[in-house]
């Protein structure tokens, strides 16, 4: 309540007496109406930025668990296999769960429930009979070569192929949620049912039974986990679905979907190469199992730098497409500054605590994998400079319809990761797939801050730059 209502004395009439908090309240509003913030926004902002925090707890509690419970050598055969998985997810989903943001989003505004229920019955067959029959082709063939493979990781061949439909599927009726708006319903089955159910799943085999896990046995509980997460994500969904739609005769713009889709899985594709899971596939096919645990545990940590910066620029995106639509350069500028500065300020303190303290952080995985901290070392300085330098460069450009050239410098450095990773990881191990990483990683933040400065007047920097600088 901005202000409070009072009687005055002898007056006869009512005047509204500000509260303290009247000032900072209504220029919080006047800020919110200015950038075109709706409740709903703010709200849903909270909840993902929440339920990501959330995800990210539980999850490293759960790798930590499998980890002790695995030992290096069994995680690194579990990160192996889970590489692989996320590889398959990748193409067997077609990115239709990116899609799904976007189009069940717009028809459910507009109200084009033939449409809507088009598309949701189009994307669910074509994931799901991608995903099945890409994972029966990649556990046959997996299974034929079994006896080239590590040993070990045979033994999570068959769950590994269940684990890619199940996981496509969850994925796609997650954003199929966020497409409905149903925020906390999106996450709660992908990004907390499922870690909670497979870490209360290792803790009764491996203390409640007091048996001996295996990293296929983990995968198997994994594929169980996702499944009843899936399950719980379309119940949710169901309930989520407007009923015009869901009587509603399908009506279908596969051309329309196709072409948007085939622009997210190009720059999604690139995003992978540059991401942990490339590496610790070459790392796991190149040098052992071990190594490709130690790197496991190492960038698991090194991820969590970056979580404070990508809640911020959550929030943030919705500001810069409204600026940037309404030409308000200058407060863009600023915007992307503060912007900037604020992801360093959550980025830099995590990156110092584990370059300080990271031996100590990695002995929770269990003695063993302290050896990877040079690995953890080099990884958190690439993402203290990435922070300070603006990892919102991608974000500006797709936000303000530069998205062809984003994609074109993401594959670029993409391919340079992976070349680099290739070679540097025979002579110098596990810390020179971490130096390929940073690299391209640099590389890439540099070529798109080259290209908003160049193209969008926009400096992505940690101070202000003056006009004409």
């Amino acid at each position: 309540m901005v202000g409070e209502v009072s009687q005055v004395e002898g007056a006869g009439t009512e005047v509204a007496q500000p509260t303290p908090l009247a000032g900072p309240l209504s220029r919080l509003a006047a800020l919110r109406a200015r950038f075109g913030a709706t409740p709903a926004m703010i709200k849903g902002a909270g909840w993902s930025i929440g339920g990501t925090a959330s995800g990210a707890v539980v999850s490293f509690v759960v790798q930590v668990i499998l980890a002790r419970a695995l030992q290096p050598t069994g995680y690194g055969i579990y990160s192996y296999l889970l590489a692989w998985v996320n590889v398959a997810v990748l193409v067997g989903k077609l990115e239709f769960d990116t899609a799904a943001i976007r189009f069940v989003a717009a028809y459910d505004g507009q109200r084009q429930d033939g449409l809507l229920r088009g598309f949701w019955l189009y994307g669910f067959r074509l994931v799901s009979r991608t995903a099945t029959g890409l994972a029966l082709l990649a556990g046959i063939a997996a299974w034929l070569l079994r006896r080239r493979l590590h040993p070990g990781i045979e033994g999570g061949i068959w769950a590994a192929s269940v684990l890619v439909p199940v996981t496509a599927l969850l994925a796609y009726s997650s954003s199929t949620l966020q497409g409905f708006r149903r925020v906390p319903q999106a996450q709660l089955p992908q990004q907390v049912l499922r870690p909670v159910l497979f870490g209360i799943g290792v803790v009764l085999v491996t203390v409640g039974l007091g048996a001996h896990l295996a990293a296929g046995e983990a995968v198997a509980l994994n594929a169980a986990a996702t499944a009843v997460a899936l399950g719980v994500s379309l119940f949710l969904l169901s309930r989520a679905a407007p009923a015009t739609a869901a009587a509603a005769t399908p009506e279908f713009e596969t051309d329309k979907w196709m072409r948007a889709i085939r622009s997210f899985i190009v720059i999604s594709g690139a995003q992978l190469i540059l991401s942990q899971q490339s590496d610790i596939l070459v790392v796991g096919t190149v040098l052992s199992p071990r190594d490709a645990g130690l790197y496991s545990a190492a960038s698991q940590l090194v991820g969590l730098t970056m979580l404070g910066a990508q809640a911020l620029i959550f929030v943030v995106l919705p500001f810069v497409s409204d600026l940037h639509a309404r030409g308000r350069r200058a407060e863009l500028q600023r915007l992307v500054v503060r912007t900037v500065q604020a992801c360093a300020v959550v980025s830099l303190p995590v990156v110092a605590l584990l370059l300080v303290a990271g031996r100590l952080v990695l002995r929770a995985y269990g003695p063993a994998f302290v050896d990877g901290y040079p690995v953890l070392a080099v990884l958190s300085a690439g993402a203290g400079v990435g922070a300070t330098l603006g990892i919102i460069s991608g974000f500006l450009l797709t936000m303000t319809g530069h998205e062809q050239a984003a994609s074109r410098m993401v594959v670029g450095t993409a391919v340079l990761n992976l070349a680099l990773t290739f070679v540097l990881t025979p002579t110098f191990g596990i810390v020179g797939a971490a130096v390929a990483t940073v690299v391209a990683g640099l590389g890439r933040v540099w070529l798109l801050q080259r290209y908003a400065r160049r193209h969008l007047g926009i400096a992505v920097r940690p101070y202000l730059v003056a006009e004409g600088a």
